[in-house]
């Protein structure tokens, strides 16, 4: 329904003209995100309540020790990823340098025909 009026396509999908207008509004302004329906009002006593800070059940002797394994692998990771990043990095600086060369030695070649 691409350039058709608010009117018009509101007409062809049965809904009020102005339920649309608010819809492509708030779409226009926030997005999908905008389109969510949100609760209105005051939170009830019981979604008060629960925001209540809880706190979190001590970690079992296996719990703590896949913790420590799984920051190691974390670390090793984000090392690794360092290390490919400077690969392509420099993989990246040798190509530019040698697509320079390829292209000063083109327009070398390409000044001496001009001279013959």
């Amino acid at each position: 329904m691409v350039g058709k009026s608010i009117k018009e396509v509101s007409c062809a999908a049965g809904i009020n003209s102005g339920q649309l207008y608010s819809w492509v509004q708030k779409y226009k302004t926030h997005g999908y995100n905008g389109l969510i329906d949100k609760k209105k009002g005051r939170k009830s006593s019981k979604e008060q309540t629960m925001k209540k800070k809880v706190e979190p059940k001590p970690l079992t002797e296996s719990e703590r020790e896949e913790l420590v394994r799984l920051r190691a692998e974390i670390a090793y990771i984000k090392a690794e990823n360092e290390i490919i990043k400077k690969e392509i990095a420099l993989r990246e600086e040798k190509e530019g340098a040698r697509l320079k060369a390829k292209k000063q030695l083109s327009s070398k070649n390409s000044v001496k025909k001009d001279m013959h």
